[in-house]
């Protein structure tokens, strides 16, 4: 075979494998909200306060475009947390794990800069869905959010995510 044949027949199978992992890639949105009830701690430094602790709670899907994230699907989660806010704002991660009723795991990470954690704020942020286990293996995505602090420990989360998978 010459080399331009072989050239030509490369090509066409890279082209076949490509094509094909386009055809398995799956892509959609969802809509979530979580409640959690939290333990946190806060230290206060003068002019920086740090708040650290865990949320545990439910996440119910109740909108999606399909995939893993059916409507009405529900996971438990649990959170790390930890915040260090200032008069210049607040800085908060959160890396969480999600435990569906199939025993799946989603794990994300959460981030804002804005708001605070009293109750009566909250704020707006963004989440990274990084993966699992399950039907959440190779997930990967970015929510926005919003959250509410309530009286008694609580705080409920809205979500609106999109998310890939190759």
């Amino acid at each position: 075979m010459s080399i331009t044949k072989r050239s030509v027949v490369a090509l066409a199978a890279t082209l076949a494998v490509l094509a094909a992992q386009a055809a398995f890639a799956e892509d959609g949105s969802f809509r979530s909200v979580r409640s959690y009830h939290h333990e946190y701690i806060t230290i206060d430094q003068g002019a920086e306060t740090f708040t650290g602790g865990i949320l545990r709670g439910t996440r119910t899907v109740v909108e999606s475009s399909g995939g893993p994230f059916v409507v009405g699907s529900n996971s438990s989660s649990q959170c790390l947390v930890y915040s260090s806010s200032t008069d210049d704002g607040i800085a908060l991660e959160a890396p969480c794990t999600a435990t569906d009723a199939a025993g799946d795991t989603l794990y994300s990470r959460a981030a804002r800069k804005q708001g605070d954690v009293a109750v009566g704020g909250g704020g707006a942020g963004q989440w990274e869905l990084i993966g699992g286990t399950g039907k959440y293996e190779g997930i990967s995505g970015m929510c926005s959010y919003t959250t509410e602090y309530l009286e008694g420990d609580w705080a409920v989360i809205h979500s609106d995510c999109t998310w890939s998978r190759a």
